[in-house]
């Protein structure tokens, strides 16, 4: 297989296993506290990201001269985790991505904020365009900041700022770096929150966090390697697939099927998302980074 098709594969097979963990935060957050799915999420997601080390080589990937840089990773990390398992338990899975997806558009203007990037007309307007379609999901006469809305723009911004973090230093760390010293933060802060937090769980639900964390771990892997090994502005599209597995697990586990606003508003995010993307390629602006949220 080429490169591209290897990290389209990769990219796929990472979507599928980040919308199940997605699922499964969904589901543990009717009866756990989002302190407490934290803490397992990570906790089991250090095993795939040890085990992948182990097999590149060496552990001493892990191994980083900024511990300040990874250690502000993990809090955004977590504040971004925290608020997609609170707001995720008033939104169907569709409708959370869907405005989750806006994280683009928040990485364009903080890359510009922080790192001096220049910002032309035309990505104003796709992230215009991407945030109508974000009101759109929303439907405005249901009240734009309702429910678990908020937190999901909460999710996309603290996500956007872990990704602007890692293009900028991408040079000085590697992927394996990156993804362990998240997931420990994300372990340890959610470690010092569990005696807060704390609720009973019996053995199904402990089942439940297993999956959830190796599900999280080796997708996250399967599209960091994505990225590696292919142009980012070719594969980076298929993480909208996550939006079609979203809606397949409204339907299978609650029995939601998707809303007509729900459609017509992810369309119009995935446009400008792929818009954006292309504008990136075309100035050949280095680093675009995976929108799907590694939770």
């Amino acid at each position: 297989m080429t490169p591209i098709s290897r990290g389209l594969l990769f990219m796929a097979l990472g979507m599928v296993l980040m919308s199940c963990m997605d699922a499964i935060i969904k589901i543990l957050a009717e009866n756990q506290t989002a302190p407490q799915i934290l803490f397992f999420r990570a906790l089991f997601g250090l095993l795939p990201i040890i085990f992948i080390a182990k097999m590149r080589g060496s552990l001493s990937l892990i191994k980083t001269k900024r511990p300040f840089l990874h250690l502000s990773r993990a809090v955004l990390a977590a504040i971004s985790f925290l608020a997609f398992a609170i707001g995720v338990k008033d939104m169907s899975l569709a409708n959370a991505l869907a405005v989750v997806f806006s994280a683009p558009f928040f990485m364009v203007l903080f890359s510009a904020l922080l790192i001096g990037e220049h910002i032309g007309i035309h990505r104003i307007g796709a992230m215009i365009f991407g945030f109508i379609g974000v009101i759109i999901v929303l439907q405005p006469d249901e009240g734009i900041l309702s429910g678990g809305a908020p937190f999901m723009l909460i999710t996309a911004a603290a996500y956007a700022l872990t990704q602007i973090l890692a293009r900028k230093y991408s040079a000085t760390e590697n992927a394996v770096a990156f993804s362990f010293w998240a997931t420990f933060g994300m372990a340890s802060m959610g470690l010092i929150l569990l005696p807060f937090y704390w609720v009973p769980l019996d053995g199904s639900t402990l089942i439940w966090c297993l999956g959830m964390g190796l599900f999280g771990g080796v997708a996250h892997y399967l599209m960091t390697e994505a990225v590696r090994i292919a142009p980012p502005t070719t594969i980076s599209p298929m993480e909208y697939t996550a939006l079609i597995w979203a809606a397949i697990f409204d339907w299978a586990f609650w029995s939601i099927a998707p809303e007509s606003a729900t459609l017509i508003g992810s369309l119009v995010i995935i446009s400008s998302g792929v818009y954006i993307l292309w504008r990136e390629h075309k100035h050949k602006v280095q680093g675009s980074i995976p929108c799907t949220l590694d939770l």
